[in-house]
């Protein structure tokens, strides 16, 4: 397997740029930049592999009157960060993996893999263009989901966009899955995994969920 892309879906490419305002609820949903992406590393008993996700649909939602916050201030009002992943958006680049990834990770019966964060705490102290968030959520791969906890390293960059980055290990088993294998059964993965995320919202689309010219 190669880099994975765990943020980077079909939907994400078409709400790129976009912020819709859900006024009743005063939920501003943005969804993260193109460039965004999720990767998913790990080893084997022959070499290290990688796997990126080549499509993905990200959102963060968050109180639309705390929108502008997020390019001066941590962000005290996140709701929700969703990504999802279709499991043959996956692609490892080494010989026949994708097919057993897409086996180990029963894509025909759960085509997707997806993460919610639903608890956000900011850590106090943070160097003014970075902070970084404790994050609760949940993980759901091959139809099992389990609770996930997780810490994002956010930046401000010089043009007003934020980037978020994270790593978050797992274990297949943990989820019902079987490590995979390649070149028939010589080729043995470990269990343990990490997910890399790199999310970016646009200055843009932040102007516009906070409701500035």
């Amino acid at each position: 397997m190669t880099r994975t892309n765990f943020a980077s879906i079909a939907m994400l490419a078409l709400m790129a740029s976009s912020a819709t305002l859900a006024g009743a609820q005063g939920t501003a949903r943005v969804a993260v930049a193109p460039d965004s992406k999720l990767w998913i590393d790990g080893t084997s008993n022959l070499h290290s592999w990688s796997c990126q996700a080549t499509t993905m649909d990200a959102a963060i939602e968050f109180d639309a009157a705390a929108a502008a916050q997020i390019a001066v201030a941590p962000p005290k009002a996140l709701k929700k960060v969703e990504v999802k992943v279709p499991v043959k958006s996956l692609k490892c680049n080494h010989g026949g993996m994708d097919g057993n990834v897409y086996k180990a990770l029963k894509a025909d019966d759960s085509p997707e893999i997806s993460y919610i964060m639903a608890t956000f705490e900011a850590v106090p102290g943070e160097a003014k263009d970075s902070f970084t968030l404790h994050a609760v959520g949940t993980l759901k791969i091959a139809g099992k989901e389990n609770p996930l906890k997780l810490d994002v390293a956010a930046t401000r960059m010089p043009d007003g966009s934020v980037k978020a980055t994270g790593v978050v290990p797992i274990l297949m088993t943990d989820y019902g899955i079987q490590p995979p294998t390649a070149i028939f059964g010589r080729l043995k993965t470990g269990n343990e995994v990490k997910v890399n995320f790199e999310l970016s919202v646009g200055a843009k689309a932040i102007a516009a969920a906070s409701g500035q010219p």
